[in-house]
């Protein structure tokens, strides 16, 4: 946060009665230490974890399974404790003993279970991550673990339709979350919230990819396994796209409803083929609600790369594929007058 605008919200927060004089001032003291800092500590944290995991862990892991499972629960202790502690060293080197001790928890479980290895991985994984997102951490270990939840979750699934599905819930939850800060921005757990609507962001831009693309091995033949996709996945993107709008124009005039509505509809007819663009559009108008600057920006690259990827994959000329842009471009234009238009009308009225 910019200084000027730290000062103009404590000075808010001072007049409302929500800090005082001293709070304020401590505040105003505190400043973020310079990115090269945060970078050198980091290295030199995951360095030192590193040589502390392959002295001694994976040795032991390697000869017994159940070493390894108490080697795992050793490290994921030392690094509750260590992300407790204040400093960039001691958080890095934290989180880097975290990730290492579900990793061995992982392997142990998957090479003891008497049933499938991978999905005992995965639940296994899922369960260690999600008790592991609980533990006060900074964001980054609460985003990472969350993501462990979601890829869990997503693995347990499998190779099917249903992951499209699931990535229409987890676009739906990340969608809710940050339309819905003001509620939870306050709680006690604000920032496992805030980790979960970040990885299930992640995810909800990942997954139309991985669920769409023949690029993708394996995965990239969910359309072909399962033919509800094809309809389903686009119905869905474009009713998230519409409800979002709606939600955001909610109470205004009914001439505005209905330009939303009305631009939301044909939006979702021109993506119909490239569902991941109407999934980012949401979330991008749900996280400019929620004055989310960084995320705007990384969603505004995903839109970068569903558009290089639905050029590339259509089956047209470069003559048909301009006419394609073209076309688009005239559409786009005229739904923008449409809308100033109406909009300009429920001013009037």
């Amino acid at each position: 946060m910019r200084e000027s605008w730290k000062q103009a919200l404590l000075e808010n927060l001072r007049q409302r009665g929500i800090v005082d004089e001293a709070a304020a001032a401590a505040v105003m003291q505190q400043s973020p230490a310079p990115w090269f800092v945060h970078l050198f500590a980091g290295l030199a944290a995951w360095m030192a974890a590193l040589m502390l995991i392959l002295s001694s862990a994976l040795a032991l892991a390697h000869d017994s399974l159940f070493g390894a499972i108490l080697i795992g629960a050793m490290l994921l202790g030392l690094a509750v404790w260590l992300l407790r502690q204040p400093g960039i060293f001691l958080a890095q080197m934290g989180l880097a003993l975290s990730l290492a001790g579900q990793g061995m928890l992982v392997y142990a479980v998957g090479e003891l279970s008497g049933f499938d290895e991978l999905r005992s991985c995965a639940l296994s994984g899922a369960l260690v991550a999600l008790g592991m997102l609980w533990v006060p951490a900074p964001a980054l270990h609460r985003v990472l673990c969350a993501l462990g939840v979601f890829a869990g979750v997503a693995v347990l699934i499998g190779f099917n339709g249903w992951l499209s599905l699931y990535g229409l819930l987890l676009a739906g939850l990340a969608l809710l979350l940050w339309l819905r800060r003001g509620a939870w921005a306050g709680a006690p757990q604000a920032l496992v919230w805030r980790a979960v609507a970040a990885a299930a962001t992640l995810a909800a831009m990942a997954l139309p990819l991985i669920a769409r693309r023949d690029w993708t091995l394996p995965l990239g033949r969910l359309a072909d396994e399962a033919a509800w996709v094809l309809w389903l996945y686009p119905l869905g993107a474009a009713t998230l796209l519409l409800g979002v709008a709606l939600w955001l124009v909610r109470g205004q005039s009914l001439a505005r409803v209905a330009s939303v509505g009305i631009a939301c509809l044909v939006v979702g007819a021109l993506g119909w083929a490239a569902p991941g663009l109407l999934v980012t559009g949401a979330l991008w108008l749900a996280l400019f609600r929620a004055c989310e600057r960084l995320w705007c920006a990384l969603v505004g690259l995903v839109v970068t790369l569903y558009l290089g990827d639905l050029y590339y994959s259509l089956h047209l000329s470069l003559l048909h594929k301009s006419m394609v842009l073209m076309l688009s471009g005239v559409v786009l234009l005229l739904l923008r007058w449409l809308v100033l238009r109406f909009w300009e009308a429920g001013n009037e009225s």
